[in-house]
């Protein structure tokens, strides 16, 4: 069942169909091409969204802001040697728009001999707009007695079918830069369709399925949603190890109450097995009041 076959309100509400293109006489210059195989693209030391950034509704995706500050945390880390992302913890403080302009920055917040903290910011035209705290650690030797790395996968999702999006607005958004499989245990499992950053990083796939603990674990279901909106304002991360491969499998349960506010967890887990666990509170949007008879 669609979202557009479940609902019981018009869901042109939540995805309204684009306006109509008006048609001018005369001479029209062909609009530059618009790459529809990457989230941003970078320009004059500044990020400019396109419209796989873009969440469901007038917003770009958490997904895709955590991982764009991710992408500059790593990339410092590995220019200082920090070691392994093991933590990240980001605040969606205000809504950024694909019209916005997002200059990122990275910085380290707090060095350490093994341990380091850096800080992550993405600014827009008026400001502050999210803000993120990654853990890296350097390894230490072998601990003896301690359960060793696994050495061989034990999931294959390429063996599961392909989901389509239970709901899909009128364009492209964040969605569809990810291949989706369900697994029968519940695992969703996640692999980019497009780049989201090197290769080399591992946080921004893992960020990419962790923002949507919410969405894939909501109580309510889609058949009789009871919240028109489910925004996270805040996701934490933390991993036992470095991811291994492009896949990363989450397992969501979610709880809600009546006073419009909520919480998300979620397994995290690779071919290999389990990496870590996701966090995120929830904020409950009630549907509109409809009009008495």
């Amino acid at each position: 069942m669609t979202m557009r076959e479940s609902l019981s309100f018009p869901v042109e509400k939540l995805f309204p169909p684009p306006a109509p293109v008006s048609v001018e006489t005369g001479p029209v210059e062909a609009a530059p091409a618009v790459p529809d195989d990457r989230l941003f693209v970078e320009e004059d030391g500044a990020f400019r969204p396109l419209a796989l950034a873009n969440g469901p509704f007038d917003a770009l995706h958490g997904g895709a802001i955590g991982g764009l500050m991710a992408n500059a945390a790593e990339a410092l880390a590995a220019e200082r040697d920090l070691g392994t992302p093991i933590a990240a913890h980001i605040q969606f403080l205000r809504p950024l728009k694909s019209d916005h302009r997002l200059v990122v920055t990275a910085e380290v917040a707090q060095p350490g001999r093994r341990l380091t903290l850096v800080d992550a910011f993405i600014e827009a035209d008026d400001g502050l707009r999210a803000e993120a705290r990654f853990t890296f650690v350097r390894d230490a030797e072998a601990i003896r007695g301690l359960t060793p790395l696994p050495e061989g996968p034990v999931h294959d999702p390429e063996t599961l079918a392909d989901m389509e999006a239970p709901h899909r607005p009128p364009k492209r958004w964040f969605k569809d830069a990810l291949d989706w499989r369900p697994a029968p245990d519940g695992t969703m499992w996640m692999r980019a369709r497009v780049p989201l950053g090197l290769d080399a990083h591992v946080l921004p796939r893992v960020i990419a399925a962790a923002d949507w603990s919410a969405g894939i674990g909501r109580p309510d279901g889609w058949d009789r949603p009871r919240a028109a909106g489910f925004p996270n304002p805040a996701l934490t991360v933390n991993l036992w190890r470095r991811p291994v491969g492009d896949w990363i499998g989450l397992k969501p349960v979610s709880h809600w109450n009546a006073a419009g506010f909520g919480f998300a967890q979620a397994t995290l887990s690779d071919t290999h097995g389990e990496i870590g666990a996701a966090a995120m509170p929830v904020i409950l949007i009630p549907f509109p009041a409809r009009p008495a008879p």
